[in-house]
């Protein structure tokens, strides 16, 4: 590859709007896009240029990385206090002097780090070029290797491959979340190893327990997201992933010493009684006491159903499922308000679902809450989220805004933690509806006061007790909602603990939400999605399949 076509690569991705740089080192081009949010002030940086590649003092090992070192503050720190020389402001050299010590192994340790990442290392020493990426897949890192043409090209996007006129994009392959690959310059042999596989951290105490710890792992994550130098503002749809992850955040930021104030946002159809929308009105009264400002954006039909082929072409998923597409929109359309408003991050409450085994059965996804709460279930959920709710998140958002988008939930702690909850906290039984009782009870007084919502949910609790499971004569719908609130029963512990330290009250953490897809009015939209591309199949699942072989010329002779 030349340094021409390495420019025209990464003047097809929209990762970023700071500077393009691209660096040759003999056979090897390197190049970076950034997304500026923590200034490196790094000598020598040209105005408009990305700081990387970053290189060694010899100039023998050169590294470019796309993401952030969360706790790159306290990883240097310790660095140096074992002698490890620094010459710039930022994170991305924490990645370089970790190498330079450990070698290929720099990124194995991470429950010592906390990042989204994806890194690649020229080492001249070991003539060897290495790619790695994070677990779970916060940031995407495609590849193509073709030993006997002596060619490989790493991309963070697949439309980073485009403009190689002799490559189909049915080709590149996407490194597996928590592996490496390293290539050997000499023989130009591809080594794939795997550094980190996640384990369960299960967990015998009481859920009250559970839930203390669950906050206080969440506020630590949530603290380490807010680090950069540009303005922060979340997603906040209503439900209890986003409250909390909002509580999180902004409780993290001293608003009298930034520029900005807490913004939160939510998605919703033109014309649409979104309950997305209303719930999230209701979660954003818990937060007067910081003049939380909620945004409501929305978009018509029409024009979603219009947008539809660029939104899934955005989107990169070649093999893609129905339930995959219709939360799209919601980040096609929030990112560029969120950066006309000035913001270049924004944190959300994913990962939750897939953790705690919290989705509804819809569309391909058909297992019960039964099988999904099982902890084998939650961690394969875990394992492939990277082909579905990571990519929207990383890769819409950077194109659309560009935003970078943080998830307190998916830092590694966190994660292992949830994983290893045990299943019988995670739904309506006796047990855990007493225990509700007793919570709410003991804590709503002192911390909130309670709500029409919340003495109707304690009194439906109170009759489901009485009557030894769901009242005759509740709908369905009511009992599925009541369901569904114990699925993250150990969430709203967590909240408890929250409120008992801070300004959140209770009566916030009992606000059920349909997942964003419904609740925005997207899914409202199929039979305008199944008219409007009768030509391209004929229901939404072949539409769909249709719009990514067009995007990327998959299947040219179908």
């Amino acid at each position: 590859m030349t340094v021409d076509e390495a420019k025209a690569c990464l003047g097809n991705i929209r990762r970023g709007n700071d500077g393009i740089k691209v660096s040759q080192y003999g056979d090897v081009v390197l190049g970076s896009r950034r997304h500026l949010v923590k200034e490196s002030h790094k000598a020598g940086v040209v105005a408009g240029e990305s700081d990387q590649p970053y290189e060694s003092a010899d100039g023998r090992v050169r590294l470019v990385f796309n993401g952030e070192i969360f706790n790159f503050a306290e990883l240097k720190k310790t660095m140096s206090a074992e002698g490890v020389g620094f010459d710039t402001d930022g994170d991305t050299e924490v990645w370089l002097r970790r190498y330079e010590a450990m070698g290929p192994a720099f990124v194995d340790d991470n429950l010592t780090y906390d990042s989204m990442f994806a890194v690649a290392v020229h080492d001249e020493n070991r003539n060897q070029l290495l790619i790695s990426r994070d677990w779970p897949g916060r940031v995407p890192l495609f590849y193509f290797h073709d030993r006997e043409r002596r060619i490989f090209v790493f991309s963070s996007e697949l439309k980073g491959m485009k403009p190689l006129g002799w490559m189909n994009l049915d080709l590149p392959v996407e490194l597996v979340p928590g592996h490496r690959a390293i290539l050997d310059l000499d023989t130009f042999e591809l080594k794939i190893e795997q550094y980190y596989k996640p384990t369960p951290r299960k967990s015998t105490a009481e859920l009250l327990n559970v839930g203390l710890e669950l906050h206080r792992r969440l506020k630590r994550s949530a603290a380490n997201r807010t680090m950069g130098d540009v303005p922060i503002c979340t997603m906040l749809s209503g439900g209890i992933d986003s409250l909390m992850t909002s509580y999180y955040v902004f409780s993290s930021i001293d608003f009298e010493r930034v520029s900005y104030k807490p913004v939160s946002y939510v998605f919703a159809i033109d014309n649409y009684v979104s309950e997305d929308v209303r719930r999230a009105r209701i979660a954003a009264e818990g937060f007067k006491a910081i003049g939380l400002t909620l945004k409501e954006v929305r978009a018509p039909g029409a024009q979603v159903v219009e947008d539809l082929p660029d939104i899934i072409e955005t989107f990169e998923m070649r093999k893609i499922k129905a339930l995959s597409v219709y939360p799209l929109p919601i980040y096609y359309y929030l990112a560029p308000v969120m950066h006309q408003d000035g913001f270049k991050v924004t944190i959300g409450g994913h990962g939750v679902d897939e953790l705690l085994g919290a989705y509804d059965a819809w569309k391909e996804l058909k297992a019960t809450h039964d099988v999904q709460v099982r902890v084998q279930s939650r961690l394969m959920f875990m394992n492939a989220i990277y082909e579905n709710m990571m990519r929207r998140a990383s890769i819409i958002f950077m194109n659309r805004g560009p935003i970078e988008a943080r998830f307190p939930f998916l830092e590694t702690q966190v994660a292992e933690y949830t994983l290893g909850i045990d299943p019988k906290w995670l739904g309506l039984t006796p047990k855990n509806a007493e225990l509700m009782l007793e919570l709410v009870n003991e804590r709503v007084p002192a911390h909130g006061g309670w709500t029409d919502q919340l003495r109707d949910t304690c009194a439906y609790i109170t009759r489901y007790l009485d009557n030894g499971g769901h009242p005759e004569d509740v709908s369905p719908e009511t009992a599925y909602e009541m369901e569904k609130l114990f699925w993250k029963f150990p969430l709203i512990v967590a909240g408890m603990h929250a409120a008992a330290e801070s300004w959140l009250p209770v009566h916030t953490l009992f606000n059920p939400k349909l997942r964003g897809q419904h609740g925005a009015g997207l899914t409202s939209l199929e039979s305008m999605i199944t008219e409007r591309y009768r030509d391209l199949g004929s229901n939404d699942a072949e539409i769909f399949k249709s719009m990514v072989d067009r995007a990327f010329n998959l299947n040219p002779a179908a």
